[in-house]
Formats: C-alpha cells, sequence, structure tokens
C-alpha cells in the first residue's frame, strides 16, 4: 500500500468542510479550528496543488471549478475513511471476534474447562481459543491477546492484575504417611527419612524452594527428592499413589482432603499463597472481548469455595484502576 499523506488528507477534509459550509468561520466551528488556521491549510493545499481552489469575496465562499471537481472526486473517499474510522471505534465495544488466551495448565483444567461452554453460549459473536503453556514468553509478538497465570509477575511492559490468591498446600496420602510416619513440624522434611516431590519453575528452570509461613515468619526447608517433575497433573498423582509428599495450590482439592485421600501435614502453618494474574498489553483501549474474558474469570472464581479466597483474596478486575 503507497503511504498515506496525512497533511493531504487533512487538507482535503478541511476544502470539503469549507465546500459545505461556503464559509471559513462555519466550517472552523465545524472542525474545531480557528477561521485563520481554516484559511491557512486552504492556502497550503492550493499551493501544494498549484491551483486555487477557492474564491474568497466578502460575502460569501465558493470554490473554483478545479475545487469543486477535485472536492466531488475525493469525497466518497472521505467518507469511507470516516466510516472506517467509526467502525473501528464501535469494534472495540463489541463483543465479537477471536480471542487468543495463554493460560497455566493447572487453572485451564480446574477452573476453566468447566465453564467455557457457558462462556461461548453467552457470547455467539467470539471465536475463543485457549492454549495452554508453561510460561507467557512474548505475549503480543506470539499472537495472544492476553494470558493467565499463577506467581509474582516478572518485569515487563504487560498490564498484570492481581485476580486471586490461592493457599499452598503441603499435603502428602495416608499409605506414605502409614510407611514414613507423619511429620509434626515442617524442618523434619530436611531429613532423609522423607520424599518430597520437586516441581521445576518454569520461569528459572529450578525446582520450587520449599517455604513454610505463619503470621511474619517463614521457614525455607531444603527438603529430600527422588522425583522432580514439571507439571501439576503429575506432581499430584504421584502424591497420591503414595510416592511422597508435595506442595500443591489448593484448587480442586476439596475432594481429595474431603475424602482422606491427601491429608494437609502443616494446618497450623497456612499463610503461604500463590497469587493468579491476568496480563495484557496495554491499559488503553482494552477490546470489549478482552474485558468481556476478564470478567468472566474473575466472576468464576467469585464462585468458587471460600478456601479459595482468603487473605488478599480475589479482587474484582476494573481496568485501568489498580
Amino acid at each position: 500500500m503507497d503511504e498515506v499523506d496525512g497533511r493531504l488528507v487533512g487538507g482535503l477534509v478541511i476544502l470539503a468542510a469549507v465546500a459545505d459550509a461556503r464559509s471559513f468561520g462555519k466550517a472552523a466551528e465545524r472542525l474545531g479550528m480557528t477561521q485563520s488556521g481554516v484559511s491557512k491549510a486552504i492556502a497550503k493545499l492550493e499551493t501544494r496543488l498549484d491551483t486555487r481552489l477557492v474564491h474568497r469575496t466578502s460575502r460569501a465562499v465558493e470554490l473554483t471549478e478545479e475545487g469543486r471537481a477535485l472536492v466531488e472526486r475525493v469525497a466518497a473517499h472521505l467518507a469511507g475513511i470516516g466510516e472506517a474510522a467509526a467502525e473501528t471505534s464501535k469494534s472495540r465495544d463489541a463483543v465479537r471476534g477471536r480471542l487468543r488466551v495463554n493460560v497455566d495448565p493447572l487453572f485451564s483444567r480446574m477452573v476453566l474447562s468447566p465453564k467455557l461452554s457457558e462462556f461461548l453460549l453467552q457470547n455467539p459473536g467470539m471465536d475463543l481459543r485457549i492454549e495452554t503453556r508453561d510460561r507467557i514468553a512474548d505475549l503480543v509478538s506470539d499472537g495472544f491477546d492476553l494470558a493467565v497465570r499463577f506467581g509474582e509477575p516478572a518485569p515487563s511492559a504487560l498490564i498484570a492484575r492481581r485476580v486471586l490468591d490461592t493457599r499452598v498446600l503441603t499435603v502428602a496420602s495416608p499409605i506414605y504417611l502409614e510407611r514414613h510416619g507423619r511429620p509434626l513440624d515442617p524442618r523434619e522434611l530436611a531429613s532423609r527419612d522423607h520424599q518430597c516431590i520437586l516441581a521445576i519453575d518454569a520461569a528459572t528452570g529450578r525446582p520450587f524452594d520449599w517455604e513454610f509461613w505463619r503470621g511474619g515468619e517463614v521457614v525455607p526447608v531444603a527438603v529430600n527428592g527422588r522425583l522432580t517433575v514439571t507439571d501439576s497433573g503429575t506432581k499430584l498423582g504421584a502424591c497420591l499413589a503414595g510416592f511422597g509428599i508435595a506442595q500443591v495450590i489448593d484448587l480442586g482439592l476439596d475432594e481429595h482432603l474431603k475424602s482422606g485421600a491427601l491429608i494437609e501435614l502443616f494446618p497450623d502453618w497456612p499463610d503461604e499463597r500463590y497469587p493468579l494474574y491476568v496480563y495484557y498489553a496495554s491499559r488503553n483501549h482494552v477490546p470489549a472481548k478482552v474485558r468481556k474474558f476478564i470478567d468472566f474469570i474473575t466472576e468464576t472464581l467469585a464462585a468458587k469455595p471460600h478456601s479459595l479466597r482468603k487473605s488478599a483474596g480475589l479482587r474484582k478486575v476494573i481496568l485501568g484502576v489498580s
């Protein structure tokens, strides 16, 4: 596409307004300009085209034959530009089109997947593509509209909004506790008598550190573990099977805890939290489809059990407001 000359287009818009109003003053009012500004713009356009476009008299402003011919030729194009701009403005507020979302695998499986049918039925103009990935990478260049990730955000130009703080629980199965005994204090996990299931932090490539929080007290523990995993499903499955102790997010664990398949080991150390953030490119001119999906996430989380919303809890996302 040839480069569009913004000054030329601006001059033609002013000429069309003068032709319609037959007055520099009235054209200036419509355009939000001064009368002298309109006069200077017409003079510059005439100089550029090396053609007289306007007859100036004390009573009225009339276009020359060349001026009328020019306005007639560009009128449809100027109208098309206006219509395109108006349509673009409307599309920002229309909940339609394709939405591509980068989602944490655990959050997608435990929270989103049961609700996606409802969301799509409520928004028939949208096509939704959910991709589960371990990290955000470059949200914009990878073609994503937004991302949903656990963990504190790394420094970036993206807008990050916290929508959830969920507890980190230390759990084991009754089978494991029968074999190894139940630890009564987190520091006991440093003993080689216990096996802990390690999980890789995708941001660093190293296993997550184990910490225990109670009020203002934070106790790091260098745990032992022969099994290291990269996904939460494998970690949970190995823990349920009795191989070792795991630290897991309190998301979708209710059934396992209530049935006794998993036992929380240190309920008196309840204060470690793992936050959930939504990320998007800019706080200005956020498309309606992005706002709608973020509202969907926050409403879905609000309907979850109270245990998901302790401490800082669920924060309703109001775009542009912290």
